[in-house]
């Protein structure tokens, strides 16, 4: 097949991924459990510099709805908690202590994800379906386009070649829309198993040993 082309499948391919992994981030945005995907967007701010959240910050899944987050450095606890209150203020936040041995104390952010009760089941649902039809829409551009744009060039190369070409385009652009359909029903699984979690009464609270931070407000940063 001719190098050009070869070019262009590639160039298409890439796009139609970017389209994709695009789609899935804006949903791990939409945190029924706890996803890592979640702080990747967030700012840290710390003396005039702005930091990724993985530059200042550690953080683990103790379970399915929580983040243990642990700041690398003291001074940037209130930045973090800032600066993930911008992108997520629907987290609930605590800061609690973990005491080791020796009397060392070292102080941890705690998200809790939202409960999903209804009413968030309709809003998430309703968005999540909205973002996929935005994603499928660019999909199809995308392929429309490159069609469009090589349709030329498919004239001037053998037949066969031409056809191969054709076959590869829409199956990469089947490939994508499959995979955002997957992505999608995927995510609405997620947030009805959090709906009937909540109408189990089954809590998202981590039950940990650590004590209570009475000296950081909370409220007042976020």
């Amino acid at each position: 097949m001719d190098n050009y082309i070869l070019a262009e499948i590639n160039e298409f391919s890439q796009r139609e991924n970017g389209y994709l992994a695009l789609f899935c981030v804006r949903l791990g945005n939409f945190c029924v459990k706890a996803d890592p995907q979640a702080m990747l967007p967030a700012t840290i701010r710390l003396e005039s510099a702005e930091y990724n959240f993985e530059d200042v910050a550690e953080a683990t899944r103790p379970n399915d709805y929580t983040f243990d987050v642990t700041p690398k450095n003291e001074n940037s606890l209130k930045a973090i908690i800032q600066g993930v209150a911008e992108v997520h203020p629907e987290f609930k936040v605590s800061v609690k202590i973990k005491e080791y041995d020796g009397g060392i104390k070292e102080r941890h952010i705690i998200y809790t994800m939202p409960e999903v009760n209804k009413e968030r089941r309709d809003l998430l649902n309703d968005t999540c379906k909205t973002f996929h039809k935005e994603c499928v829409a660019k999909l199809e551009w995308a392929y429309d386009k490159r069609l469009a744009d090589t349709a030329q060039l498919l004239t001037r190369i053998p037949i066969q070649d031409a056809d191969n070409a054709r076959k590869v385009f829409e199956k990469t652009y089947n490939d994508a829309k499959e995979n955002a359909e997957k992505l999608l029903n995927a995510k609405l699984q997620e947030i009805e198993e959090g709906y009937q979690r909540y109408l189990a009464g089954k809590g998202n609270t981590w039950k940990n040993s650590y004590k209570d931070d009475t000296e950081v407000d909370v409220s007042s940063l976020i």
